[in-house]
Protein backbone atom coordinates (compact mmCIF):
# COMPACT_ATOMS: atom_id res chain seq x y z
CA UNK A 1 0.00 0.00 0.00
CA UNK A 2 1.38 3.54 1.09
CA UNK A 3 3.62 2.10 3.48
CA UNK A 4 6.75 3.12 2.09
CA UNK A 5 6.09 5.79 -0.70
CA UNK A 6 6.76 9.52 -0.15
CA UNK A 7 6.43 10.99 -3.54
CA UNK A 8 6.94 14.36 -3.87
CA UNK A 9 4.92 15.42 -6.81
CA UNK A 10 4.05 19.32 -7.49
CA UNK A 11 2.93 19.01 -10.89
CA UNK A 12 2.19 16.20 -13.43
CA UNK A 13 5.63 17.44 -15.28
CA UNK A 14 7.17 16.93 -11.76
CA UNK A 15 5.48 13.96 -11.43
CA UNK A 16 6.49 12.53 -14.47
CA UNK A 17 9.81 14.19 -13.54
CA UNK A 18 10.56 12.15 -9.73
CA UNK A 19 9.34 8.93 -11.06
CA UNK A 20 11.87 8.87 -14.37
CA UNK A 21 14.67 10.57 -11.78
CA UNK A 22 14.55 7.92 -9.12
CA UNK A 23 12.12 5.22 -9.94
CA UNK A 24 11.16 4.09 -13.16
CA UNK A 25 14.52 4.62 -15.22
CA UNK A 26 16.37 2.89 -12.24
CA UNK A 27 14.16 0.18 -12.22
CA UNK A 28 13.54 -0.83 -15.65
CA UNK A 29 17.15 -2.09 -17.91
CA UNK A 30 17.00 -0.67 -21.48
CA UNK A 31 16.35 -4.50 -22.84
CA UNK A 32 13.01 -4.54 -21.07
CA UNK A 33 12.36 -1.19 -22.04
CA UNK A 34 12.99 -2.22 -25.38
CA UNK A 35 10.68 -5.01 -25.58
CA UNK A 36 7.79 -2.78 -24.45
CA UNK A 37 5.14 -3.46 -27.29
CA UNK A 38 3.03 -0.32 -28.46
CA UNK A 39 -0.44 0.03 -26.53
CA UNK A 40 -3.64 1.64 -26.61
CA UNK A 41 -5.85 1.57 -23.28
CA UNK A 42 -8.91 2.92 -22.88
CA UNK A 43 -9.70 3.77 -19.01
CA UNK A 44 -13.66 3.73 -18.17
CA UNK A 45 -14.17 5.78 -15.14
CA UNK A 46 -17.79 7.30 -13.15
CA UNK A 47 -16.19 10.25 -11.38
CA UNK A 48 -15.17 14.20 -12.80
CA UNK A 49 -12.23 14.76 -14.41
CA UNK A 50 -8.94 16.63 -12.45
CA UNK A 51 -9.01 18.59 -9.71
CA UNK A 52 -10.51 14.96 -8.51
CA UNK A 53 -7.84 13.10 -6.95
CA UNK A 54 -8.19 9.89 -9.00
CA UNK A 55 -8.35 11.59 -12.41
CA UNK A 56 -5.23 13.30 -11.21
CA UNK A 57 -3.29 9.96 -10.69
CA UNK A 58 -5.29 8.53 -13.91
CA UNK A 59 -3.68 11.58 -15.86
CA UNK A 60 -0.15 10.57 -14.11
CA UNK A 61 -0.81 6.87 -15.36
CA UNK A 62 -1.46 8.51 -18.92
CA UNK A 63 1.56 10.66 -19.24
CA UNK A 64 4.01 7.80 -17.96
CA UNK A 65 2.41 5.41 -20.54
CA UNK A 66 2.90 7.54 -23.43
CA UNK A 67 6.29 9.07 -22.80
CA UNK A 68 7.79 5.45 -21.57
CA UNK A 69 6.01 3.11 -24.39
CA UNK A 70 6.70 2.84 -28.08
CA UNK A 71 5.68 5.92 -30.10
CA UNK A 72 1.88 5.74 -30.88
CA UNK A 73 0.92 4.26 -27.54
CA UNK A 74 -1.74 6.34 -25.86
CA UNK A 75 -4.10 6.06 -22.58
CA UNK A 76 -7.45 7.12 -23.42
CA UNK A 77 -9.01 8.26 -20.08
CA UNK A 78 -13.14 8.67 -19.77
CA UNK A 79 -14.09 10.43 -17.15
CA UNK A 80 -17.85 10.66 -15.86
CA UNK A 81 -19.13 7.49 -17.10
CA UNK A 82 -18.91 9.41 -20.69
CA UNK A 83 -17.96 5.44 -22.31
CA UNK A 84 -19.20 3.21 -19.66
CA UNK A 85 -20.84 3.32 -16.32
CA UNK A 86 -19.03 1.04 -14.00
CA UNK A 87 -21.66 -2.06 -14.22
CA UNK A 88 -21.06 -1.84 -18.05
CA UNK A 89 -17.12 -1.32 -18.25
CA UNK A 90 -16.94 -4.49 -15.91
CA UNK A 91 -18.98 -6.12 -18.33
CA UNK A 92 -17.03 -4.93 -20.88
CA UNK A 93 -13.71 -6.00 -19.74
CA UNK A 94 -15.30 -9.85 -19.16
CA UNK A 95 -15.90 -9.48 -22.67
CA UNK A 96 -13.15 -8.01 -24.26
CA UNK A 97 -14.35 -4.73 -25.58
CA UNK A 98 -12.99 -2.11 -22.92
CA UNK A 99 -8.65 -2.87 -22.02
CA UNK A 100 -9.03 -1.09 -17.91
CA UNK A 101 -11.19 0.34 -15.89
CA UNK A 102 -10.70 2.08 -12.69
CA UNK A 103 -14.36 1.02 -10.56
CA UNK A 104 -16.57 1.91 -7.53
CA UNK A 105 -16.85 -1.57 -5.98
CA UNK A 106 -20.41 -0.64 -5.05
CA UNK A 107 -21.53 0.08 -8.43
CA UNK A 108 -20.06 -2.67 -10.22
CA UNK A 109 -22.00 -4.88 -7.27
CA UNK A 110 -24.55 -4.21 -10.41
CA UNK A 111 -23.10 -6.71 -12.28
CA UNK A 112 -21.72 -8.72 -9.82
CA UNK A 113 -23.38 -8.80 -6.40
CA UNK A 114 -20.94 -9.80 -4.64
CA UNK A 115 -18.83 -6.98 -5.04
CA UNK A 116 -21.36 -5.11 -2.22
CA UNK A 117 -20.38 -6.73 0.77
CA UNK A 118 -17.30 -4.74 1.30
CA UNK A 119 -20.06 -1.41 1.47
CA UNK A 120 -21.51 -2.40 5.26
CA UNK A 121 -21.20 0.78 6.70
CA UNK A 122 -19.25 0.82 10.69
CA UNK A 123 -17.08 -2.30 9.45
CA UNK A 124 -13.73 -0.61 8.27
CA UNK A 125 -13.20 2.40 10.18
CA UNK A 126 -9.95 3.10 10.55
CA UNK A 127 -7.32 4.37 7.50
CA UNK A 128 -5.10 1.39 8.22
CA UNK A 129 -7.82 -1.13 8.33
CA UNK A 130 -8.93 -0.37 5.05
CA UNK A 131 -5.99 -0.49 3.68
CA UNK A 132 -5.96 -3.94 5.03
CA UNK A 133 -8.29 -5.53 2.69
CA UNK A 134 -6.59 -7.36 0.67
CA UNK A 135 -4.91 -8.94 3.43
CA UNK A 136 -8.42 -9.89 4.85
CA UNK A 137 -10.28 -13.23 3.50
CA UNK A 138 -13.02 -11.30 2.13
CA UNK A 139 -10.66 -9.09 0.14
CA UNK A 140 -8.69 -11.54 -1.46
CA UNK A 141 -11.70 -13.41 -2.36
CA UNK A 142 -13.44 -10.70 -4.32
CA UNK A 143 -9.88 -9.90 -6.20
CA UNK A 144 -10.04 -13.57 -7.16
CA UNK A 145 -13.40 -13.72 -7.88
CA UNK A 146 -12.59 -10.65 -11.07
CA UNK A 147 -10.14 -12.93 -11.60
CA UNK A 148 -11.67 -15.84 -12.20
CA UNK A 149 -15.76 -15.55 -13.07
CA UNK A 150 -14.91 -12.01 -14.62
CA UNK A 151 -11.93 -12.89 -16.67
CA UNK A 152 -10.55 -9.50 -15.16
CA UNK A 153 -6.73 -8.90 -13.77
CA UNK A 154 -7.32 -7.24 -10.71
CA UNK A 155 -4.74 -5.11 -9.65
CA UNK A 156 -6.00 -4.12 -6.52
CA UNK A 157 -8.01 -1.59 -4.49
CA UNK A 158 -7.63 1.92 -4.48
CA UNK A 159 -9.13 4.79 -1.61
CA UNK A 160 -12.24 6.86 -2.42
CA UNK A 161 -12.33 9.53 0.22
CA UNK A 162 -12.28 8.51 3.88
CA UNK A 163 -14.88 11.26 3.76
CA UNK A 164 -17.55 9.82 2.21
CA UNK A 165 -20.60 11.57 3.39
CA UNK A 166 -23.45 13.58 2.89
CA UNK A 167 -24.03 16.58 0.18
CA UNK A 168 -26.99 18.62 0.53
CA UNK A 169 -28.64 21.96 -0.16
CA UNK A 170 -29.16 22.23 3.46
CA UNK A 171 -27.90 20.34 6.37
CA UNK A 172 -29.06 16.92 6.34
CA UNK A 173 -27.84 15.33 9.74
CA UNK A 174 -30.86 15.55 11.87
CA UNK A 175 -33.14 12.15 11.79
CA UNK A 176 -36.22 14.86 10.66
CA UNK A 177 -33.61 16.57 7.93
CA UNK A 178 -33.79 13.63 5.89
CA UNK A 179 -37.87 12.67 5.72
CA UNK A 180 -38.97 13.26 2.55
CA UNK A 181 -35.85 14.02 0.83
CA UNK A 182 -35.03 12.10 -2.88
CA UNK A 183 -30.76 11.54 -2.02
CA UNK A 184 -27.83 10.30 -4.65
CA UNK A 185 -26.74 6.74 -3.72
CA UNK A 186 -23.90 5.33 -6.01
CA UNK A 187 -24.45 1.52 -5.57
CA UNK A 188 -27.66 -0.43 -4.20
CA UNK A 189 -26.48 -1.38 -1.07
CA UNK A 190 -26.09 2.40 0.29
CA UNK A 191 -30.21 2.02 -0.30
CA UNK A 192 -30.95 0.49 2.78
CA UNK A 193 -28.75 3.32 4.47
CA UNK A 194 -30.61 6.56 3.17
CA UNK A 195 -34.16 4.42 3.55
CA UNK A 196 -33.31 3.89 7.23
CA UNK A 197 -33.27 7.97 7.97
CA UNK A 198 -36.61 8.15 6.06
CA UNK A 199 -35.32 9.59 2.50
CA UNK A 200 -35.81 8.32 -1.00
CA UNK A 201 -32.55 6.59 -2.16
CA UNK A 202 -32.04 6.96 -5.99
CA UNK A 203 -29.06 5.49 -7.68
CA UNK A 204 -27.86 7.68 -10.26
CA UNK A 205 -24.30 8.20 -12.07
CA UNK A 206 -22.15 11.36 -10.95
CA UNK A 207 -22.18 12.47 -14.51
CA UNK A 208 -26.31 12.57 -13.90
CA UNK A 209 -25.89 14.70 -10.59
CA UNK A 210 -25.88 18.58 -11.53
CA UNK A 211 -28.80 18.68 -13.75
CA UNK A 212 -30.90 16.38 -11.42
CA UNK A 213 -29.74 19.20 -8.55
CA UNK A 214 -30.41 21.59 -10.78
CA UNK A 215 -33.98 20.12 -11.70
CA UNK A 216 -34.96 19.47 -8.50
CA UNK A 217 -34.95 15.34 -8.97
CA UNK A 218 -32.31 15.26 -6.02
CA UNK A 219 -32.19 17.23 -2.61
CA UNK A 220 -28.85 15.75 -1.52
CA UNK A 221 -25.96 13.37 -2.66
CA UNK A 222 -24.06 10.68 -0.83
CA UNK A 223 -20.10 11.01 -2.40
CA UNK A 224 -16.91 11.59 -1.87
CA UNK A 225 -15.14 15.24 -0.91
CA UNK A 226 -13.40 15.07 -4.55
CA UNK A 227 -16.69 14.67 -6.18
CA UNK A 228 -18.58 17.33 -3.72
CA UNK A 229 -16.19 19.81 -5.21
CA UNK A 230 -17.28 19.45 -8.28
CA UNK A 231 -21.05 20.79 -6.75
CA UNK A 232 -20.41 22.92 -3.79
CA UNK A 233 -22.40 25.82 -6.17
CA UNK A 234 -25.57 22.85 -5.91
CA UNK A 235 -24.81 21.29 -2.31
CA UNK A 236 -22.97 23.77 -0.07
CA UNK A 237 -23.98 21.86 3.25
CA UNK A 238 -21.59 18.66 3.69
CA UNK A 239 -21.47 16.22 6.35
CA UNK A 240 -18.79 13.88 7.74
CA UNK A 241 -20.28 11.71 10.47
CA UNK A 242 -16.84 9.51 10.65
CA UNK A 243 -14.79 6.43 8.52
CA UNK A 244 -17.53 4.57 6.97
CA UNK A 245 -20.64 5.64 9.25
CA UNK A 246 -23.19 6.33 5.74
CA UNK A 247 -21.24 3.75 4.05
CA UNK A 248 -17.65 2.21 2.63
CA UNK A 249 -16.86 1.76 -1.00
CA UNK A 250 -13.88 1.99 -2.51
CA UNK A 251 -12.12 1.55 -6.19
CA UNK A 252 -10.51 -1.22 -7.87
CA UNK A 253 -8.29 -1.17 -10.81
CA UNK A 254 -8.46 -3.84 -13.25
CA UNK A 255 -7.85 -4.71 -17.29
CA UNK A 256 -9.37 -7.54 -19.43
CA UNK A 257 -7.48 -10.12 -19.40
CA UNK A 258 -8.21 -10.65 -23.01
CA UNK A 259 -6.35 -7.79 -23.74
CA UNK A 260 -3.73 -8.03 -20.89
CA UNK A 261 -3.16 -11.40 -21.30
CA UNK A 262 -1.91 -11.06 -25.08
CA UNK A 263 0.83 -8.57 -24.14
CA UNK A 264 4.10 -9.91 -23.45
CA UNK A 265 5.95 -10.02 -20.22
CA UNK A 266 7.84 -7.22 -20.02
CA UNK A 267 4.95 -4.72 -21.14
CA UNK A 268 2.38 -6.67 -18.70
CA UNK A 269 5.41 -5.76 -15.75
CA UNK A 270 5.84 -2.39 -17.01
CA UNK A 271 1.64 -2.19 -16.39
CA UNK A 272 1.74 -3.36 -13.60
CA UNK A 273 4.39 -1.12 -11.94
CA UNK A 274 2.87 2.15 -13.28
CA UNK A 275 -0.50 1.35 -11.98
CA UNK A 276 0.70 0.33 -8.09
CA UNK A 277 2.68 3.45 -8.49
CA UNK A 278 -0.38 5.59 -9.97
CA UNK A 279 -2.75 3.72 -7.09
CA UNK A 280 0.26 5.27 -4.01
CA UNK A 281 0.38 8.36 -5.35
CA UNK A 282 -3.88 8.38 -5.86
CA UNK A 283 -4.25 7.37 -2.13
CA UNK A 284 -2.21 9.99 -1.30
CA UNK A 285 -4.26 12.46 -3.04
CA UNK A 286 -6.73 11.41 -1.75
CA UNK A 287 -6.09 12.00 1.99
CA UNK A 288 -4.64 15.22 1.09
CA UNK A 289 -7.40 16.12 -0.87
CA UNK A 290 -10.15 15.20 1.78
CA UNK A 291 -7.26 17.76 4.53
CA UNK A 292 -7.28 20.33 2.07
CA UNK A 293 -10.96 20.86 1.70
CA UNK A 294 -11.68 20.00 5.08
CA UNK A 295 -9.80 23.01 6.12
CA UNK A 296 -10.83 25.18 3.28
CA UNK A 297 -14.81 25.01 4.01
CA UNK A 298 -14.91 23.80 7.79
CA UNK A 299 -17.82 24.66 8.97
CA UNK A 300 -18.41 25.83 13.03
CA UNK A 301 -21.70 25.22 13.02
CA UNK A 302 -23.85 22.68 11.60
CA UNK A 303 -25.92 25.94 10.44
CA UNK A 304 -23.08 27.04 8.66
CA UNK A 305 -22.67 26.20 5.01
CA UNK A 306 -19.38 24.16 4.18
CA UNK A 307 -17.98 21.02 5.77
CA UNK A 308 -19.20 19.99 9.20
CA UNK A 309 -17.93 16.88 10.92
CA UNK A 310 -20.53 15.74 13.07
CA UNK A 311 -20.18 15.21 16.89
CA UNK A 312 -20.22 11.01 17.93
CA UNK A 313 -23.15 12.26 19.81
CA UNK A 314 -24.89 13.92 16.50
CA UNK A 315 -23.88 11.33 14.82
CA UNK A 316 -25.42 8.33 17.19
CA UNK A 317 -28.89 8.55 15.95
CA UNK A 318 -27.65 7.88 12.29
CA UNK A 319 -25.52 5.14 13.74
CA UNK A 320 -28.38 3.75 15.01
CA UNK A 321 -31.01 3.93 12.47
CA UNK A 322 -28.73 1.57 9.77
CA UNK A 323 -28.61 -1.10 12.47
CA UNK A 324 -28.38 -4.63 10.64
CA UNK A 325 -30.20 -3.15 7.64
CA UNK A 326 -27.40 -3.35 5.09
CA UNK A 327 -26.53 -6.88 6.07
CA UNK A 328 -29.93 -7.94 6.05
CA UNK A 329 -30.69 -6.14 2.62
CA UNK A 330 -27.65 -8.41 1.57
CA UNK A 331 -28.57 -11.75 2.55
CA UNK A 332 -31.32 -11.02 0.49
CA UNK A 333 -30.27 -10.87 -2.61
CA UNK A 334 -27.18 -12.28 -2.35
CA UNK A 335 -27.10 -16.43 -2.79
CA UNK A 336 -26.71 -18.44 0.32
CA UNK A 337 -23.14 -19.52 0.02
CA UNK A 338 -22.29 -15.48 0.33
CA UNK A 339 -24.24 -14.83 3.78
CA UNK A 340 -21.02 -16.29 5.62
CA UNK A 341 -18.81 -13.80 3.68
CA UNK A 342 -21.35 -10.68 4.47
CA UNK A 343 -20.76 -12.31 8.30
CA UNK A 344 -17.17 -12.88 8.06
CA UNK A 345 -16.15 -9.50 6.83
CA UNK A 346 -18.51 -7.70 9.71
CA UNK A 347 -15.81 -9.69 11.91
CA UNK A 348 -12.74 -9.42 10.48
CA UNK A 349 -13.19 -5.93 9.41
CA UNK A 350 -14.18 -4.67 12.78
CA UNK A 351 -11.21 -6.93 14.33
CA UNK A 352 -8.95 -4.67 11.71
CA UNK A 353 -10.44 -1.67 12.97
CA UNK A 354 -9.51 -2.65 16.67
CA UNK A 355 -6.21 -3.43 15.89
CA UNK A 356 -5.39 -0.91 12.98
CA UNK A 357 -6.65 2.13 15.11
CA UNK A 358 -6.64 5.83 14.13
CA UNK A 359 -2.71 7.55 13.23
CA UNK A 360 -1.40 4.30 12.63
CA UNK A 361 -1.27 4.36 8.40
CA UNK A 362 1.52 6.32 6.83
CA UNK A 363 -0.19 7.94 4.91
CA UNK A 364 -1.77 10.05 7.75
CA UNK A 365 1.13 11.70 8.59
CA UNK A 366 2.05 12.43 4.74
CA UNK A 367 3.27 15.85 3.75
CA UNK A 368 0.57 17.29 1.57
CA UNK A 369 1.98 20.74 1.20
CA UNK A 370 3.77 18.43 -2.20
CA UNK A 371 0.10 17.75 -3.46
CA UNK A 372 -0.83 20.84 -2.92
CA UNK A 373 -0.08 22.69 -6.72
CA UNK A 374 -1.97 19.77 -8.58
CA UNK A 375 -4.91 19.49 -6.00
CA UNK A 376 -6.01 23.09 -5.68
CA UNK A 377 -5.20 23.91 -9.36
CA UNK A 378 -8.49 24.83 -11.59
CA UNK A 379 -9.89 22.28 -14.11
Amino acid sequence: MLRSYRPRIATFAGAVAFVAATVMLAAAPTPAKAELEKVIIRVSVDLPPPPHPTAIAMEWFKEQVESQFPEGSEVRNFYAGALYKDPDAMTAMTQGNLEMGWLVSGKTAATDIWMSIIGQPGVLTTVAAIHDLPNQATGKMLLNRLREKHFIEPFGFVDLSFALAIAGKERLLAMDSFQGKKIRTFAAAVNPVVASWGASPVVMSFGDVPSALESGVLDGVITSIGGWRAITEQTPYYTIAGISTVTFDNYWVGASQAWFNKLNDATQAKIRDLVEQAVKYQNELNWCNDEFAINQYKAENPSDVGIYSATPEEAKPLQEAIGNNVADYLKERLPAEAHEWVDRFLKEGREASARLGPGTDPVESVDCAQHEPVLKKKG
